[in-house]
């Protein structure tokens, strides 16, 4: 029996590898209790109920600037009413223990056959930043029946590390919990009908907290006296400079054909000026999750590149055109210290530890770059009406080969030993960053952006395990095709200037979260454009954007939302003083896109609306029409204004009201109407007003 645990302990492990890195921390010897008693409104196809949730675990006493805190074994004790436990239709054979799930003791006494997992969003809040705090999904076991007329299912696990990177408290709370209901018990691995809920409290109770100091203050009894490790560039010995151009044969653009194809598509362009040179240096932080098939789970990732960027450039003409360039360079990706915890095949809990670790092109034997390959694609001008092929969608492209290698492991805290050469063959790696089109609104390349990759293949693995071959096991687990990674990326940090750095390194990305989300209204009374000075305006009674926001917490900032946008009780007003009525609605033409970012200046969220064309069908008399349509238009260096684009509103967010301060909005060169003061194609309005209150309101906050 004991040899049969053994095995399954293996196999759950190597199951919850991810692209990961890290290792393992104790937790410091002065600690306190922290928990919750959480009353839990739950919803599903078998109606809603009352769950009560208590969570329990231990924090240190203090944490240190750049140090782990790790809180202690994480455990959980879910009550379900009865009404509920009969939804699962199913119960235990008379007068049988239910069989324990992991980290669950047996029961002593008969109680219900019911198992399932539970998974828990808990936010880590502190002085650096709202994040996620990664909580493993909890396998449930039925405890023995306490009387007090409710069905009990317990579990536990333990939780990644928090390293803070500032001084004050830091302080963990509970949000949304997902349930997954089963009859027999979830340890068993039989397959069953699973009753799904979604729970929500009334508010995110926080469960604890503790005072982080900076590392050279004065520490308590009993914590930890570690030297700190600083946020600098010089501490993770990534953000630094790396050869230029020609400096060292290890440094430089691959012609490996598989890291070379991120060049084939698009195609350039004839007509584009080609240059070599240093590059310039970059180093920059992304964070995000790596999607695993096989494990059916979803680990958390975060890695830092060092890059030297436009070592090779092919751009277009201001005058002539095209409006293309393509930026191309090299890099160097380094993986984060991060420990996943998931459930091995489904349902035993598994904490492991892996790290991606970048090599050459397996082709050129050793003797090739180390580095990998970056494209940048973007417009020449996204302001300018240049002649010839253009960027559509301006993008990143980048590439590499990375080894999978597999370090500790445990199951229960039971450790795995799978030894020092625990890795797979080289595999490629290719990720792709959206940087917007003129319609859901650009952005540059040192900015940051989200970066998917798709259909990642993880090898086979060897020289796994110490006593024994471990590595069929890991294969067999964990490696295929399918995998998913996607990742937001903070600014970039310029190595040699400083510029857009944080303490000499990246800065972490900025996200966002959404609460309550869903399809809201933004409504504005009135909204108006116009002319300071002049009579020339366009008003109307009411506008209103139609949004569909997804809830939940770390979103990108870009694309947070979609929808569109109509205007009613309309009229214009020409240079004259002669009113026009606008027929019907005006309508938005295409889709509108949010997004979100925050205000230097005042450090509070700002909101941009991009995709706006209006479109108006106006009487001008006699029972003659005309269509005006407000948009941007972009002009070229010898004829300016002339191509219609969608505009943008830009503006503050507060209190659940976006209140426009800026815009791009012109009369558009497609408009058919000849009104006094609508036919300058090329003078945005310099009067306007529109505050538009969402209903319901939408806490959006970062992150």
């Amino acid at each position: 029996m004991q040899r049969m645990f053994r095995g399954a302990a293996r196999i759950a492990a190597v199951a919850g590898l991810a692209v990961s890195g890290g290792a393992l921390v104790a937790v410091p010897p002065a600690i306190a209790d922290i928990g919750s008693d959480m009353g839990l409104l739950c919803s599903g196809k078998s109606g809603t109920h009352d769950v009560a949730l208590r969570i329990e675990t231990t924090v240190p006493s203090t944490g240190t600037v750049g140090q782990p805190v790790q809180l202690g074994t994480i455990r959980i004790d879910v009550g379900l009413p009865p009404e509920l436990v009969r939804r699962v239709s199913a119960a235990s054979p008379a007068g049988a223990s239910t069989p324990p799930a992991t980290s669950v003791a047996p029961s002593p006494a008969p109680s219900p056959a019911l198992g399932g997992v539970a998974e828990i969003q808990v936010a880590v809040r502190g002085p650096d930043g709202d994040r996620r705090a990664g909580w493993p999904a909890f396998a449930l076991a039925a405890a023995p029946p306490r009387g007090d007329g409710a069905v009990h299912l317990t579990g536990s696990g333990v939780a990644p590390p928090v390293v803070p990177e500032a001084p004050g408290e830091l302080s963990w709370s509970a949000g949304a919990v997902d349930l997954s209901l089963v009859p027999g018990d979830a340890a068993t691995g039989r397959d069953a009908a699973e009753l799904a809920l979604h729970c929500a409290a009334e508010k995110a109770p926080v469960l604890g907290s503790l005072r982080v100091r900076r590392g050279n203050e004065l520490t308590t009894p009993g914590a930890s006296s570690a030297a700190p490790r600083q946020p600098t560039a010089s501490q993770g010995g990534l953000c630094k400079l790396i050869p230029a151009r020609g400096q060292d044969p290890r440094y430089a653009i691959s012609d490996d054909p598989e890291l070379a194809k991120i060049f084939e598509s698009p195609e350039n362009p004839s007509g584009l000026n080609f240059d070599t040179g240093d590059g310039l240096m970059y180093c920059l932080k992304a964070t995000g999750f790596f999607n695993i098939k096989k494990v059916g789970n979803a680990a958390p990732v975060a890695f830092e590149n060092n890059v030297r960027a436009l070592t090779e450039s092919y751009m277009g003409n201001i005058f002539f055109g095209p409006n293309w360039t393509d930026f191309r360079g090299y890099f160097i990706n380094r993986t984060y210290p991060t420990p996943a915890t998931m459930l091995g095949f489904g349902f035993m809990p598994t904490r492991a530890v892996a790290e991606a670790v970048q090599v050459g092109s397996p082709r050129a034997g050793g003797a090739g770059p180390i580095t990998g390959n970056m494209r940048i694609l973007q417009q020449l001008s996204t302001e300018l009406d240049i002649s010839g092929p253009t960027v559509d969608r301006q993008q990143l492209k980048a590439s590499a080969y990375v080894r999978i290698k597999a370090g500790k492991a445990e199951v229960n805290g039971v450790p795995l030993n799978l030894g020092s050469t625990c890795m797979t063959s080289p595999t490629s790696l290719s990720a792709t960053g959206f940087m917007g089109t003129l319609r859901t609104g650009t952005t540059q390349y040192e900015s940051g952006q989200p970066l998917i990759a798709q259909n990642v293949t993880i090898p086979s693995f060897s020289g796994c395990g110490v006593t024994e071959d471990l590595s069929p096991i890991l294969t067999a687990s964990v490696s295929g095709a399918g995998n998913y990674a996607s990742l937001e990326s903070g600014l970039w940090c310029e190595v040699t200037t400083g510029n857009r750095c944080v303490d000499g390194a990246g800065a972490l990305p900025q996200t966002f979260t959404v609460e309550p989300g869903g399809v809201v209204t933004a409504v504005a009374k009135p909204f108006i454009l116009g002319y300071a000075g002049d009579n020339a305006e366009f008003r109307c009674e009411s506008a209103t954007m139609r949004l569909d926001l997804e809830r939940g917490h770390w979103q990108s900032r870009f694309r947070l939302g979609k929808g569109d946008m109509s205007l009613d009780g309309c009229e214009v007003e020409a240079s004259d003083g002669t009113v026009h009525q606008v027929r019907g609605e005006v309508t938005q033409d295409g889709s509108l896109w949010l997004n979100m970012t925050i205000d230097a200046a005042t450090g509070r969220p700002a909101m941009r609306i991009n995709g706006v064309v209006l479109d108006a069908t106006v009487d001008v008399g006699g029972g003659a029409r005309c269509t005006l349509r407000i948009s941007h238009n972009l002009g070229g260096i010898f004829l300016p204004g002339q191509r219609e684009v969608p505009g943008l509103l830009e503006g503050s967010y507060d209190n659940g009201t976006f209140s426009m301060n800026s815009h791009t909005l012109k009369p558009s060169g497609r408009s058919t109407c000849e009104i006094p003061g609508f036919t300058d194609f090329t003078s945005v309005f310099n009067s306007y007003k529109g505050d538009f209150v969402f209903r319901p309101t939408q806490r959006i906050t970062s992150p």
